[in-house]
């Protein structure tokens, strides 16, 4: 009776998920319905924001209805197994932490690196929704260089409120979905809800799973979404299974390869053979998808194998799949992606052997790295070699393809892991049990060094700790933020590099409506401009048809052929602290802002600090061989100055110096400059002259604006280390991908100079002169008086003769629109001084803009510190409750 009565239960309960289905079936496909008749203007009055908006959220319902079965689910597997509710808690309170730490200090802050790419797919779906285009960005159609249809369904989620924010989170909660599972996979394998908690938290503390957080990418979709197949299979949960291989499937063009390598393992094993042949069809029938997806979206130029960079394999893939999927392949198909010449297979495998040994030792460190955390365990499963992308990696010369923290180690890493749990099968219970604890120490201290979650990851990496009780945005950022909201959505911008997020949410492309990365161009409508920052390109008010709107920091809005007047928006308020380290002969120009007529105050504080310096150059001649300001605009040519040598293209001088005590390094400068073309370049500190991951200590690229054109001095370019060096011998060197020059003097008693091959590493011969360098290190004690300096501060026309620390305030008014530039003059070589001048500028009706408490981490992350208290209550209050019923008589 009873078992008649469980038949009966689950009868009803999969009737109930039935309905729920039928249900949510249309809420779901109503949304392509409406959009497509919109987008191909059948009924064009569905195309517009409010109703694809609308249509998002009724689409979003229905999705959160048909899942509605497995959150219930899930809820009452947590209350019947409270670690399970406490791995689904920290599951909760991981993924807020990575959503906030890839949106809110990158974005807010501006970072460049961590919102490129990112923009290329909110441009995308902007192109979607407001310009009758179809997923393309500055880039071009995303279709047309990757096979990504999980695009079209991430698509109505992030309508619902399209934002930078909403795709992050979308991620974020992607890559931590593997985590119950690894928690009911470690149930399966050790039979202890204990040990599966330790299982699942192996997951968020292995470090190559976390550091996928950022940038959007679907590269880190493809990776966790393949890890939900792969366990879901071990799970023998069929349904999950297809599922999961399927998103991976949609994600990108590599993941049908990856399962094909997994249908062979399957095919080897008996308790998953049946799977084999089924999806080994469907791989297959993905890959001819994709391939022929990405040809017609690419005008049938782009193979998705060219996307393999750096590869000679690429060449050898594009052509088989060329040959067996387009029969009418033309002649630019049959040309090699990487070296654009006829495909020769003798060339190609001669190039896969070459790039193979490409930094044999970076790669074996790579190796080390990703799968050292995991005790190699990975390898004692087959799948380990079938699945992974990680010998492609090695096959190739594109250098992010191996670094451990950048988003491709998910490819390997979110399926390394489970494969890792399932193989401690082969063990007998206790040393499951042993070796599963042993892998959770070491990924505890890999995870706090080498991982996201915790500031600590500046020790392993040689950076600063980061301060989480400070905001992640100035004032500066916030005014960028803020100018977005004066543009027009359909207007044609351009912003400087760091800007782009903010101008990427509704607009795409280099013309119509578009983000102009590098300067304006004749149909540009906006500028979006600061002087704070460098944009890439000269600019000057100046009987410009633009004119300023000033924010309160110095941001700027110029609208083309504005003719009003000045727009102040908050008056202006700008502080900030210039340091010039060390002190040398020229004058500087710190541009700040244009400002309108209005009352103004000054505030100047200068510091003149003591310390020590190792100085390799002439100083007798140095002031000859600089011509300040430095900026975009050169000086004349003056012909050959005195101690200048130029450097080859694909060279680097290293210099060499000998620390004799351990000594905090503050600040590197060189001199240098292009003999021609613009680029960028690289000073490093090494232990050794050959440039490799293994002996490079500190690394610092030169960015714009330091280049000229030919011309006869050198420009003086700081980087600020701030690191330790113990006694030895190391080397200062400075890496020109296009030819270059630099001062290299013959100094008696001085070190030479090496010139190095920048590929092979061979020193190509002894310089007779020494690379001119100065080196600060750690101040002197501060009780020393402090020393004199000459320099002379201008600023709004008041000449200012400053000798060591001083205040000074100056009170005006402006009359008319003038340009406010600090500048800094002195006369005299003074390598043990270092100069700061802290400015505070405030014009009439200013205020700083506040702080929101989400700006500060510590502050921000407070949700996620709630979610884990309740967990770790939950499990205390669980583990003192057995206790009790084990101890009560």
């Amino acid at each position: 009776m009873r078992l008649i009565n469980k038949y009966i239960i689950i009868n009803e309960v999969e009737k109930g998920r039935s309905i729920i289905r039928l249900i949510s079936l249309p809420l779901l496909i109503q949304f392509y319905i409406i959009f497509t008749l919109g987008y191909l203007n059948i009924i064009p009055q569905l195309y517009n924001y409010e109703v694809i908006h609308a249509s998002a959220i009724i689409f979003t319902a229905g999705l959160f209805l048909l899942l509605t079965p497995t959150i219930a689910n899930q809820v009452r597997q947590a209350i019947n197994d409270k670690y399970y509710a406490t791995t689904l808690l920290i599951f909760l309170a991981i993924t807020y932490e990575l959503a906030y730490l890839a949106t809110v200090p990158p974005y807010y802050g501006l970072s460049l690196g961590a919102s490129l790419d990112t923009a290329t797919y909110l441009q995308s779906f902007a192109s979607l929704t407001y310009y009758r285009k179809f997923l393309v960005s500055f880039v071009g159609p995303f279709f047309g260089v990757h096979a990504s249809p999980i695009l079209l369904l991430i698509y109505p989620i992030y309508e619902v409120y399209p934002s930078i924010f909403t795709l992050m989170t979308i991620q974020v909660v992607i890559l931590m979905l593997p985590m119950p599972l690894m928690y009911k996979l470690g149930m399966k394998i050790l039979n202890n809800p204990k040990y599966a908690l330790a299982t699942a938290l192996l997951y968020i503390l292995y470090p190559w799973i976390t550091t996928a957080y950022a940038p959007f990418e679907v590269v880190t979709l493809a990776g966790s979404l393949m890890a939900m197949a792969l366990i879901t299979m071990y799970l023998n949960d069929r349904r999950a299974y297809w599922a999961s291989l399927t998103l991976a499937m949609a994600s990108i063009e590599y993941v049908p390869l990856f399962s094909i390598g997994l249908s062979i393992y399957q095919a080897l094993t008996r308790e998953f053979r049946k799977l084999a042949i089924p999806t080994l069809i469907y791989s297959i029938a993905w890959l001819i998808a994709d391939y022929y997806l990405v040809m017609y979206f690419s005008g049938w130029t782009h193979n998705i194998f060219s996307n393999l960079y750096g590869a000679a394999l690429s060449s050898l893939l594009t052509s088989i799949t060329n040959k067996l999927l387009n029969f009418n392949a033309t002649k630019t198909l049959a040309i090699d992606p990487q070296t654009h010449d006829n495909i020769n297979m003798t060339s190609i495998l001669n190039s896969i052997i070459q790039q193979a040994a490409f930094q044999y030792n970076i790669k074996a460190q790579y190796i080390i790295y990703v799968f050292g955390p995991l005790a190699f365990i990975n390898f004692l499963e087959p799948q380990t070699i079938l699945l992974m992308p990680w010998l492609a990696a090695l096959l190739t010369n594109f250098t992010p393809y191996y670094i451990p923290n950048v988003y491709y180690t998910i490819l390997i890493s979110a399926v390394a892991l489970p494969a890792t749990i399932w193989a401690l099968r082969k063990l007998g219970i206790e040393a499951r049990k042993k070796a599963l604890t042993a892998l959770l120490i070491i990924n505890a201290i890999a995870g706090l060094l080498m991982g996201p979650l915790t500031p600590l990851s500046g020790l392993y990496y040689g950076n600063t700790i980061p301060n989480w009780n400070t905001p992640v945005a100035n004032q500066y950022d916030l005014a960028m933020i803020q100018l977005a909201n004066y543009v027009p959505w359909n207007a044609s911008v351009a912003v400087p590099a760091t800007a782009v997020p903010w101008y990427s949410i509704t607009r795409y492309g280099w013309g119509n409506h578009g983000v102009l990365f590098f300067g304006p161009s004749n149909g540009t409508q906006y500028v979006v401009y600061s002087p704070l920052i460098s944009t890439g390109w000269p600019f000057n008010t100046g009987g410009s048809e633009y004119e300023p709107y000033i924010f309160d920091d110095g941001a700027w809005i110029l609208k083309i052929n504005y003719t009003g007047p000045i727009r102040v928006i908050n008056g202006f308020y700008y502080e900030n602290v210039y340091i010039i380290n060390p002190v040398l002969p020229g004058t500087w120009q710190y541009p700040i802002a244009q400002i309108p007529p209005t009352n103004i105050t000054i505030q100047i504080k200068t510091e003149a600090k003591p310390q020590q310096a190792i100085v390799l150059l002439n100083t007798t001649l140095l002031k000859t061989q600089l011509q300040l300001p430095q900026g975009i605009a050169c000086g004349d040519v003056l012909g050959p100055g005195p101690g200048e040598v130029i450097i080859p293209e694909d060279t680097y001088i290293a210099q060499p110096i000998t620390i004799n005590k351990t000594t905090k390094i503050n600040t590197i400068t060189v001199f240098t400059s292009y003999t021609s073309g613009l680029t960028t370049a690289e000073l490093a500190i090494t232990s050794s002259p050959k440039l490799n991951q293994e002996s490079t200590i500190y690394t610092y690229t030169f960015t714009i604006p330091w280049w000229c054109l030919p011309h006869s001095w050198a420009t003086p370019i700081t980087a600020n280390p701030g690191i330790t060096l113990k006694p030895g011998a190391y080397y200062v060197i400075l890496t020109f991908p296009v030819q270059g020059q630099t001062i290299c003097e013959q100094i008696p008693n001085a070190p030479k100079a090496l010139l190095i091959n920048a590929t092979t590493g061979q020193v190509i011969k002894q310089l007779p002169c020494t690379l001119g360098t100065i080196i600060t290190l750690n101040t002197q004690n501060n009780t020393k008086a402090a020393p004199q300096t000459n320099a002379t501060i201008n600023i709004l026309g008041n000449n200012i003769n400053i000798g060591g620390n001083q205040e000074i305030i100056i009170i005006t008014k402006t009359k008319n629109t003038t340009s406010l530039t600090l500048m800094v003059s002195t006369y005299k070589i003074e390598p043990n001084i270092q100069l700061l001048i802290k400015t505070k500028i405030v014009t009439q009706n200013a205020k700083k803009l506040p702080i929101s408490w989400y700006l500060i981490p510590t502050i921000g992350l407070v949700p996620e510190y709630i979610i884990l208290i309740i967990a770790i209550f939950i499990h205390l209050n669980f583990l003192f409750r057995n206790r009790k019923l084990v101890t009560a008589p």
